[in-house]
């Protein structure tokens, strides 16, 4: 593996791959003016010199005036970006005023996104006179200016990071001697969630972007870890494993954009985009693994018991395994590979993202461990899921399904002191890793200052959130809702909000947000009308099952039941809406028990019924791809 990671940046790929960077960053710093001569008049009118227009501390409120010469090369944009702190009044460029009215007045005081406007009959090539008006009640303040890309240039900035995405993956997948429907599965999943980037801003499905942002923002300027009171709001309850290379990231963004914060956000999205296709792969080699174990040791047991449970009276043989473990991989790996919420949180700011390819990576180590009872498999597990644990306290579960797994093996080797001495380093990894993480809301609970360990004081929830805690509420599911309705929504009980089945389900297809255009809300319709049937096709296939089936699957089962068993008791001791972006992961489960119920029915020779799981399953990746296409 070393010999090849070094052959491989050796090689004419990386020039390449150099070569295709330093254009993207050109392209990017030719479409910016050049920004001199800047300075700032008080409301006292007090003059200041300013190296670039930035946001700096305020230190008088009223109305100040900005003014500055753009320098414009003969590529770079006329369209600018302006972003307000607190709120712009009037602009003009050359001593001509710019007409603002056809800017909403909430864009001109967003000093997160700020508002566009073309410029390019009033700027000229060389350098150009700008002047601002804006007022500030307090705190930072000041105008972001950058130019914004368009057209062509858009495409072709999205066609050069898609080549050097596409190039990296292929180069990584060879290295890793992935299997081929692995690799075009990847890159499949890897282009439709840049499609999806290229059309989601980071602030729309997003979910506490504010809260993400400032803990990384924080740790950008400090890098320490914030004081345990900190716990008690925004983000910082979290542990800071993903907050950290946010930082990261967020520093280098600064370098070449600095204060624009669309552009921090967006390198935000990417960083998540990378961890999303960390997720992809893991979970693709577990659905691989499966089906390979699965194949061979089912096709074992034929052979060695050929008089006994799988074969008996003639009438009642079942066939052997038909389906091939490459063909039907192709079939799952595109279910989970495509599936639509999966899709939804890849460029969503957060730790979620990051969860779920750590927690996904340890699962399957945890799985070759469990079939091939190597130590370095257990490792590598424990040091992963002590990474997942330091991402988001969700990850604690692998401790539990890493504990049974061990307990079993222990059982049946009866080999005590051996499984007893290789765990003492895992447990101290993953122990670290939990006391970090559960550190400081263990010390606040204490002191008093807050309600729950791990969720907040439901006393300080809007009541709109809240939702019944019957039976009924969790033993009822509505399929005329689930199916009719193409989406879902906190607040709204004519969607299926009360139940929890319907609410986990259908954020489990596609948030809990709605997507306006005709083709989604079509496809949505579709996929729930599948979802539903597929569900009912899994515990049709659970009964034809045998124990060995379930032992295959142990440790996806293990980790699928422990997902839902959490966000179960999160809905339970916290009555609000709970959405599936808490149990991703649990996708693995589905699609590996989807593949196994195909088997099992192949297996007795129930071929019809084995066709129609592939059938329903092709056609809700189609319809949720084709979901995907239609968001704008």
């Amino acid at each position: 593996m070393k010999q090849q990671i070094l052959c491989m940046f050796r090689s004419k790929t990386v020039y390449f791959l150099i070569l295709i960077a330093a254009l993207f960053l050109s392209i990017i710093k030719t479409i910016q003016p050049d920004l001199t001569n800047f300075s700032i008049t008080t409301p006292s009118g007090k003059t200041q010199q300013l190296e670039r227009p930035s946001f700096i501390q305020s230190t008088e409120s009223g109305i100040y005036r900005l003014s500055g010469n753009l320098d414009m090369g003969k590529y770079s944009s006329p369209i600018l970006r302006i972003i307000p702190d607190d709120e712009i009044l009037s602009l003009s460029v050359n001593d001509k005023p710019i007409n603002l009215n056809s800017i909403p007045h909430h864009l001109r005081k967003d000093y997160n996104r700020g508002f566009t406007y073309d410029l390019r009959d009033y700027l000229k090539e060389g350098n150009n006179k700008i002047e601002i008006v804006y007022s500030d009640q307090g705190g930072l303040m000041g105008i972001v200016i950058s130019g914004e890309a368009e057209g062509y240039t858009i495409v072709l900035l999205y066609l050069l990071g898609s080549i050097f995405a596409l190039i990296i993956s292929l180069k990584a997948l060879s290295t890793l001697r992935v299997s081929t429907p692995i690799k075009f599965l990847f890159i499949g999943a890897l282009l439709i969630r840049i499609f999806y980037f290229s059309v989601t801003p980071a602030d729309i499905r997003d979910h506490d972007l504010g809260d993400h942002i400032g803990y990384s923002e924080y740790l950008s300027t400090r890098w320490m870890p914030p004081p345990v009171d900190y716990a008690t709001g925004g983000a910082f309850f979290h542990p800071p494993l993903y907050y950290y290379t946010g930082a990261l990231v967020y520093r280098a963004t600064q370098w070449f954009e600095p204060d624009n914060k669309v552009t921090i956000y967006r390198t935000q999205q990417l960083l998540s985009l990378t961890y999303s296709m960390g997720f992809v792969l893991f979970g693709l080699l577990i659905l691989n693994e499966l089906l390979n174990k699965y194949h061979h040791g089912r096709n074992q047991d034929l052979e060695t018991k050929s008089h006994g449970v799988y074969i008996n009276h003639q009438s009642e043989q079942p066939s052997a395994i038909t389906t091939t473990q490459s063909s039907l991989f192709w079939l799952i790996g595109s279910l989970f590979a495509f599936w639509p919420v999966s899709i939804i949180h890849s460029v969503r700011i957060g730790n979620d993202p990051m969860l779920y390819f750590l927690f996904t990576a340890s699962l399957y180590f945890i799985i070759r461990w469990y079939r091939q009872d190597q130590k370095r498999h257990l490792m590598l597990a424990s040091i992963l899921g002590a990474a997942a644990i330091l991402t988001k306290a969700n990850g604690e579960i692998l401790i539990v399904v890493l504990g049974i797994i061990g307990l079993i093996k222990m059982i049946k080797s009866r080999d005590w002191p051996h499984y007893l001495k290789i765990a003492i380093a895992p447990c101290l990894i993953m122990l670290v890793a939990t006391a970090i993480t559960v550190g400081p809301g263990l010390i606040l609970k204490l002191e008093g200052k807050r309600d729950k360990l791990y969720i907040d004081n439901i006393d300080g929830l809007s009541k709109a959130n809240l939702v019944g805690n019957t039976a009924s509420n969790y033993f009822w599911f509505d399929a005329k809702i689930f199916i009719t309705e193409p989406f879902t929504d906190p607040y709204d009980d004519r969607m299926g909000r009360q139940f929890f089945w319907n609410y986990l389900g259908k954020t489990g297809l596609f948030g809990e947000f709605k997507y306006p255009s005709p083709l989604s809300v079509n496809m949505a319709v579709i996929c729930s009308f599948f979802a539903v049937l597929m569900l009912i096709y899994c515990i049709a296939g659970l009964y034809r099952m045998s124990r060995d089936d379930l032992k295959f699957m142990a440790p996806i089962l293990l980790s699928g039941f422990f997902l839902w068993a959490g966000v179960t008791y999160m809905r339970m001791t916290f009555p609000a809406n709970i959405d599936f972006r808490y149990i991703v992961p649990i996708l693995i489960t589905f699609c590996g028990f989807y593949a196994a119920s195909i088997l099992s029915f192949e297996r007795h020779g129930i071929k019809r019924m084995a066709t129609i799981g592939k059938a329903m399953a092709w056609m809700f990746t189609a319809s949720g791809i084709l979901f995907i296409l239609g968001i704008s």
